[in-house]
């Protein structure tokens, strides 16, 4: 049994067929535009660009908010290394801090730490500590899990700092603010991902989605090499060759089509673990905030007694019945290339490493599966706490 699985059906095969068929499989095509639109309305934005993976999302976000060597990100730990790369690609620096009990960014230390760890000076947040310009915060929603930045962002609006949203998991979850509202929606720009392993897919492939023009118009320009007269083959700026193909937008389109009965599959799943764990007082799934509505892409459990090691021997146990479970993404403060940057009050993303997995999670897994799966976890969790394994 499988984490997360891409789904083809003969809806998916015809679509791709179709923009095959037709012979406008580039990345300038009516199908990629279409695969936009189709985005935007579904995420609630003004606009959409298509791109060709979550992480070409991210770094394209980032240079437009301005980011650059002279400039400073604010990053939550527990999140994919594609989050925080893109940082360094520009040059800049990112500045780490803890997460929450739903696995994001605890957004309380980061107000607190703009608040009284900066100097808001010519309309920009400067960090104490380093001197540099803090020009981004990146709001990850975790496994779907939707975080609420809404006092951050209200801050961050005072302070001329920009928020970017991680919502490569996040398709499909929503925050409630008087409204339900989209997650990615809210920040300055949101990313999302259409990895093989994501709720829907395009094969590989992500998208931008904003409210602000400008920042559409710019992210467009440097996705499609910065050129300024494509007949001449003049390009004023070092560009990008980012954008999104036909056919994984051909994909896009059809599997949208089904991602609302996708989120229902992951639901019950869902409650179905939760119902398995409810009476146990060392193992837990990873809960969601009752403000949210969640796409259920992912479910993690954590275990109280567990160390490190003993987690991996438990994974280890159930890979032999071929039950596929892995650790949640390891924080950034204790990835070797990162560890020389600032970090602020980390805590729980490093012990939620230890102790917690990735359960299986597909649209497909059986009720009688999530039942077989969550037996062996409680009887090989006896026996790795009475030390037997």
């Amino acid at each position: 049994m499988k984490l997360s699985v891409p789904h083809i059906d003969k809806s998916d095969i015809r679509s791709i067929n179709s923009v095959l068929k037709s012979g406008w499989i580039s990345t300038s095509s009516k199908t990629v535009n279409e695969f936009e639109d189709k985005i935007s309305k579904f995420c609630n934005t003004k606009y959409s660009i298509a791109l060709n993976s979550g992480t070409s999302a991210i770094h394209l976000g980032l240079k437009v908010l301005g980011v650059d060597n002279t400039t400073e990100v604010i990053v939550p730990s527990l999140t994919f290394i594609a989050t925080v790369n893109p940082i360094l690609y520009l040059g800049a620096k990112p500045i780490i801090f803890d997460v929450d009990q739903y696995h994001n960014l605890k957004i309380r230390d980061v107000i607190n730490f703009i608040k009284n760890e900066t100097k808001f000076k010519n309309n920009k947040t400067i960090n104490k500590k380093t001197k540099k310009v803090i020009k981004v915060v990146i709001v990850a929603h975790m496994w779907g899990r939707a975080c609420d930045f809404t006092e951050l962002k209200n801050i961050c609006k005072k302070r001329n700092i920009f928020i970017l949203e991680d919502a490569a998991e996040a398709l499909g979850s929503y925050i409630k603010i008087k409204k339900y509202k989209h997650c990615g929606s809210m920040g300055d720009i949101g990313c999302l991902s259409f990895n093989a392993n994501k709720i829907i897919t395009t094969g590989s492939g992500g998208s931008i989605v904003t409210n602000n023009k400008k920042f559409y118009q710019r992210v467009q320009y440097l996705a499609n090499q910065a050129k300024n007269d494509t007949f001449n083959y003049i390009h004023n700026e070092c560009g990008y060759n980012y954008k999104m193909n036909s056919i994984s937008a051909a994909l896009g389109i059809s599997q949208l089509r089904r991602l609302e009965k996708k989120i229902a599959q992951r639901e019950r799943i869902y409650k179905r673990y939760l119902f398995n764990f409810k009476n146990s007082k060392n193992i837990k799934i990873l809960p969601y905030d009752s403000k949210s509505k969640i796409n259920y892409w992912m479910n993690v459990i954590s275990f109280k007694k567990l160390s490190f090691k003993q987690t991996y021997n438990l994974s280890l146990s159930l890979s032999k019945k071929k039950i596929e479970t892995r650790r949640i993404w390891r924080p950034l403060n204790l990835q070797l290339h990162l560890k020389k940057f600032q970090k602020h009050n980390i805590y729980n993303a490093s012990k939620l490493y230890f102790n917690s997995l990735c359960l299986p999670s597909d649209d497909n897994i059986s009720n009688t599966d999530v039942d077989k799966i969550s037996n062996h976890i409680k009887k090989i969790h006896e026996t790795v706490v009475n030390n037997k394994l």
